[in-house]
C-alpha cells in the first residue's frame, strides 16, 4: 500500500522548461551566442545547469563557462516563476493527495537556493511534508539516501513510498532506497532514451495518468 508520494521537481512535478529558456536566451545574448533550440534544451534540464549551459557554449573552458553559468542561473533565479506550474493534468492528482490527507515530498538534485525560491512561488493544494534538494546530504541521487531522509521525515515505511521522476537516475534511485517506483514519460527526457529499460514499476505516459493512479490509492 501506497502511504507517501515523492515526486522529482524539474520535469516530473513541475514544467519549469521554458523559465530555463527564457534564462538561456538571455544568458546567449548577454555573451552574444546564437541562442539555444527549445526542444534541444527541454531534453537535458534534467542533466543540471552545467549540461544546459554548455548546450550554449559547447567549446569554452571552465573558468569562462563557470562565469556564464554563474549568469545564467542568477537570470533562472530572478525569472524562476514565470511560466513554471505543475504539470497540466497533475492538478487533479495533487488535489487527492490533500484531499486524502496523503504525505507527499519532493526529492530533488536541484540545489536548495533555487529549490526553495521554486517552491515558494508554487501554490499547491497542500504543502509537501519534506523537500530534500541537492545540497541538502552529502550524497545525491541515484544514491538512496535522499529518498530514505524523506520516508523518515514524513513518518512511512520505504516500501510503503512511491518515487516519481523523469530520469534514469530516479527510478535507480527509488530502487536503491527499496520504494516503488514510477516513471514520468512526459518529462525532460531525450528522444533516443529507452524508458522500458528503467525498469520502473509503473509507467506514467502523461500527468493525467499519475492524477488517476493517485485517485486510486
Amino acid at each position: 500500500m501506497i502511504k507517501c508520494v515523492l515526486f522529482d521537481l524539474d520535469g516530473t512535478l513541475l514544467d519549469t522548461s521554458h523559465d530555463f529558456a527564457y534564462a538561456l536566451e538571455k544568458t546567449c545574448l548577454e555573451y552574444n551566442v546564437p541562442n539555444v533550440i527549445y526542444t534541444e534544451l527541454r531534453e537535458i534540464i534534467s542533466e543540471g545547469g552545467e549540461a544546459m549551459i554548455r548546450l550554449a557554449f559547447p567549446t569554452l573552458e571552465k573558468d569562462a563557462l563557470a562565469v556564464r553559468k554563474a549568469f545564467f542561473l542568477k537570470t533562472y533565479f530572478d525569472n524562476i516563476s514565470k511560466h513554471t506550474s505543475v504539470f497540466s493534468g497533475l492538478e487533479a492528482g495533487m488535489q487527492t493527495l490533500a484531499d486524502k490527507k496523503i504525505p507527499w515530498g519532493i526529492v530533488t538534485n536541484k540545489p536548495e537556493w533555487l529549490t526553495n525560491e521554486l517552491i515558494k512561488q508554487q501554490a499547491f493544494p497542500s504543502k509537501p511534508a519534506v523537500v530534500i534538494s541537492g545540497d541538502t546530504l552529502a550524497d545525491r541521487k541515484p544514491h538512496p539516501a535522499p529518498l530514505l531522509l524523506a520516508a523518515k521525515t514524513c513518518q512511512v515505511a520505504v516500501e510503503n513510498c512511491i518515487y516519481l521522476g523523469d530520469h534514469p537516475r530516479d527510478v535507480l534511485s527509488g530502487k536503491n532506497a527499496n520504494m516503488q517506483t514510477g516513471a514520468a514519460l512526459f518529462g525532460f527526457i531525450p528522444t533516443n532514451t529507452h524508458p522500458a529499460d528503467w525498469q520502473a514499476d509503473y509507467n506514467f505516459k502523461t500527468a493525467e495518468e499519475i492524477s488517476d493512479f493517485l485517485n486510486s490509492l
